[in-house]
């Protein structure tokens, strides 16, 4: 490995936590909820170990750092599964080692049962513990002291109650921002593609253009998926959230979504678009390529849509402004559309309706 691939391997640790200090972005997140973890960790242990005087407190603050979730109502969900999941533990680890008298079969049979228990969707993530949970019990000896396991139900109880409280009072998470970013992202990706189709039909076409258009416009859905995930995140994380009323974001939920839903329906029209550019570059009949008057007009259309895009998604100017950009995309659709009918080519046929449709798409809600 050469000193450059030494030198970026080595800073990148360094240049991820520059963008969680300075930008509000999932880096800052990661790092919050990693800090807050560790505090609660801390926290349950102390409790446990200094307030209650508990005896090996182990599963407070392991308890504890699970509970520190991406949101305040998955925290209450964990909550309550992983106080579940432990109490099945201790019970489980407790019938075992009255019935079988044998360690190490003990030891098999608590794991097996545990994680067969464990599948039940009630117990979510916390289910696989049960069989582990078990296990440490057993082969730690605490097992054979019914006190020592109330204890483990307590500690358990005490993690939680600390992670939650951590979570729901220290700097909540919530995600708007990473919504907006997500949102803004996939539309600006479309702007960009449709504007570089544009400014190629004003000039040469090039077979490399085309093909690089057709695969970006493919790849979109992982971007779609995403955002939606994001958007997801944000509904979510306002839940038992008490941020959500100190912090305001500037595009309601419902209309983010409306906006994410419009992005990506369109993005297969505008995948279509693309890879008729891509058949029409070669000009094999019947997808000849358009004239170069139709070809500029679809143009024009093009860099309309993109502005309409922009705006759609990034919520800048007003409504007249909007509603102006976008009377002047319809005139350029009506335009080209009336030159298909002069005409009669197939590759701009190929290119008009599903630019139609992914028009009506961005301005269904």
């Amino acid at each position: 490995m050469t000193d450059h691939v030494w030198s970026r391997f080595a800073l990148a640790p360094l240049k991820w936590f520059n963008r969680a200090v300075r930008g509000a972005g999932p880096e800052r997140a990661a790092l919050a909820q990693a800090v807050k973890a560790a505090l609660a960790a801390v926290l349950a242990w102390l409790a446990a170990a200094e307030l209650f005087e508990l005896p090996q407190p182990f599963l407070a603050p392991w308890a504890a750092v699970f509970i520190v979730e991406a949101t305040v109502y998955r925290s209450l969900r964990s909550a309550g599964q992983q106080v579940a999941a432990v109490g099945v533990a201790v019970s489980l680890a407790a019938v075992v080692d009255a019935v079988v008298p044998w360690q190490v079969l003990g030891m098999a049979i608590a794991v097996l049962t545990g994680l067969l228990i464990g599948q039940g969707r009630w117990f979510g993530d916390s289910g696989p513990w049960i069989g582990i949970t078990a296990l440490l019990l057993i082969t730690w000896g605490t097992v054979t002291q019914s006190a020592l396991l109330v204890d483990r139900l307590i500690e358990t109880v005490l993690g939680v109650s600390i992670g939650l409280a951590v979570n729901a009072l220290v700097f909540p998470p919530v995600y708007g921002a990473r919504a907006q970013q997500a949102t803004r992202r996939l539309a600006s990706d479309m702007a960009e593609l449709l504007e570089e189709m544009a400014e190629a039909l004003r000039g040469d076409l090039s077979s490399d253009q085309a093909d690089n258009w057709a695969s970006r416009a493919s790849s979109a859905l992982v971007l779609v998926r995403q955002a939606e995930h994001s958007i997801e995140l944000n509904r979510e994380s306002r839940r038992l959230n008490l941020r959500q009323s100190v912090f305001v974001f500037r595009t309601p939920y419902d209309e983010r979504r409306a906006i994410l839903c419009g992005l990506r329906d369109a993005w297969p029209h505008i995948a279509e678009i693309a890879q008729t550019l891509r058949t029409t570059t070669g000009r094999v009949d019947p997808f000849d390529a358009p004239d170069r008057p139709s070809r500029e007009a679809f143009a024009t259309l093009l860099d309309r849509m993109a502005s309409v895009v922009r705006l759609r998604a990034e919520g800048q100017g007003s409504r007249a402004e909007f509603e102006s950009v976008l009377a002047e995309t319809r005139e350029a659709l009506d335009v080209i559309s009336d030159r298909l009918r002069d005409t009669y080519s197939f590759g701009l046929a190929g290119m008009v309706l599903p630019a139609r449709h992914a028009l009506r798409e961005l301005t269904a809600a």
